[in-house]
Formats: structure tokens, sequence, C-alpha cells
């Protein structure tokens, strides 16, 4: 591979280093739950939205449906779902605390420091 084409890939891969850097330095220093939701993966937005729906299952039950035997099923059910969904997003929580970006981060720092090297070797060598 010519050298130039060599520089110009390197350059597009620290680019794109960058942009990981950025986003995980912003995971970093964000709020915990913009860390649960873009750290946490699937499970952690399917968490949230089951909350949302047995909440919402909760509220509909509580005002409209009279005391009964389905009516605390269905109260003991959503609280059910509620509580075990908070409990996997407090899981999810842990399993991505700061010390895991910041990891991240400084590997991701080193890679770039590296390929900088490697694009400034070439460069001299080019000239």
């Amino acid at each position: 591979m010519p050298e130039k084409q060599r520089i110009d890939l390197l350059k597009e891969q620290v680019s794109f280093l960058e942009a990981r850097l950025t986003r995980y330095e912003e995971l970093l220093h964000g709020p915990i739950l913009k860390r649960i939701i873009f750290g946490g993966g699937r499970r952690a937005k399917l968490s949230i939205v089951e909350i949302v729906i047995a909440l919402i299952v909760l509220l509909y039950t509580l005002f409209r449906m009279e005391l009964s035997a389905i009516f605390a099923v269905i109260v003991f059910l959503a609280v059910v779902v509620i509580l075990f969904s908070a409990v996997q997003l407090n899981v999810i929580r842990k399993k991505n605390g700061k010390d895991k970006y910041q990891r991240m981060i400084d590997s991701l720092t080193a890679e770039k420091a590296s390929m900088d090297k490697e694009i400034a070797r070439l460069k001299e060598g080019l000239e």
C-alpha cells in the first residue's frame, strides 16, 4: 500500500477514535441515566420500557377497576415488574460505573497517541 494511502487510512482511524473518545467522555461526565441508557445496551432500554408500561397498567388499574381479586393480582404483578426492572437497572448502573469509562478513555487515548506517532513517522518518510 502506498505511503500516502496509509497516512489517509490512519487519519481516518484517528478521527473515528476521537469520536469514540468524545462519546465516552460524555458518558463519564454525564448523568447516571444517560450512562444507563447508552452504556447499558438493549437490556437497560427494555427495563425502562417495562417500568413505564407497568406504571401505566398500575395507574389504570387503580383508577378504573373496582376492588376484587383480579384488581389485587394486577396490582401485585405490576409492582413485581417495576421492582424487578428497578433491580436490573441498578445492576446495570453498577456495571457501568465511571471507572469503566475512564479505562476505555485511557485505552483509546493511548491508541490514538500510537497512531499519531505512526502518522508522523510515515510523513517523515515521505519527505
